[in-house]
């Protein structure tokens, strides 16, 4: 379990620290993930895993995925196995349900090879460590002073992944993780250019709930793939700014073209009372002459 802060920091914080940034328009909160707050007693536990493992039982069948051995037992391993994490995030980054979606799916897709990009302080790259101890990893992100996890066998980059040299790469063993807030359908393309097939976003966002979203990453796959109710644009404002995501866009049409399934994840929030999770997973079409 995640340590308690000192007692006077936190009266500090009540007293002081709290109201002063509530006059300025702020939340201050301790920085204690989600599931530091947990059931104990034997049956609501049992609820809370079995409640998951069944939901993530559809998923699997939804996007054609074939799970890693019993769900439940793997969902019960990474009950035991988050309070361990070494990143400790409130805002921003995965939380319980997110963490738990990506170890499940790493586990079944059992890549040799895994491209980050967007890695915030380093808790994806503990949960895909777990879920796949042998895989060499390579995280891209432009800002890694944030970092509380560096896996030591990972090779980091500030350089977009788009401009690394995946070469050496075998792309039917490769999997890309998408948490960057850049245009899901741009990364879409960008993957399949290099024979990339297996894909995992997060963040993936209808029209109708982008506004909720931090750095929207539009087109997102949602856009890419539902129907075209009207040929007008989408349009939010979110912190003041306006966006826009237009009707008719080429790169929608493109991405479109390039993608065999896709399927967004139940935000296991009615199982677990953790903050809802956002991952879909995608898979393209297998790119002509194998990629480079």
């Amino acid at each position: 379990m995640q340590p308690r802060p000192p007692v006077m920091l936190e009266r500090l914080r009540r007293k002081v620290l709290s109201p002063l940034f509530d006059r300025l328009g702020y939340d201050l909160v301790p920085a204690a993930p989600d599931w530091s707050h947990r059931p104990t007693s034997p049956r609501e536990v049992a609820t809370l895993l079995e409640s998951a493992a069944a939901i993530l039982e559809l998923d699997f069948s939804a996007s054609g995925l074939t799970p890693d051995g019993d769900l439940l037992e793997s969902v019960r391993e990474f009950w035991a196995l988050i309070p361990t994490a070494p990143v400790r995030q409130r805002r921003g980054g995965s939380g319980f349900n997110g963490a738990l979606q990506l170890y499940v799916v790493m586990r079944a897709l059992k890549p040799d090879f895994v491209i980050e990009s967007g890695v915030f302080r380093g808790l994806t790259t503990w949960v895909i460590r777990q879920a796949c101890p042998h895989a060499k990893i390579f995280c891209h992100d432009p800002d890694l002073s944030g970092l509380h996890y560096r896996d030591p066998q990972a090779r980091y980059s500030t350089a977009d992944w788009s401009k690394a040299d995946w070469s050496g790469l075998e792309p039917a063993r490769t999997v890309a993780f998408f948490d960057d807030h850049v245009a899901q359908g741009r990364r879409v393309v960008e993957a399949h250019a290099r024979g990339l097939t297996r894909l995992l976003f997060d963040d993936d966002a209808a029209g109708h709930r982008i506004h909720a979203h931090g750095g929207p990453a539009h087109p997102t796959i949602a856009m890419i793939t539902g129907p075209a109710h009207s040929p007008e644009p989408i349009r939010w404002t979110r912190n003041g700014r306006q966006f826009e995501q237009p009707a008719d866009d080429a790169l929608v049409r493109q991405a479109a073209g390039l993608i065999a399934q896709a399927h967004a994840f139940d935000d296991l929030h009615r199982a677990t009372g953790y903050s809802p999770a956002r991952l879909t997973y995608v898979a393209l079409h297998p790119a002509a002459g194998g990629g480079s």
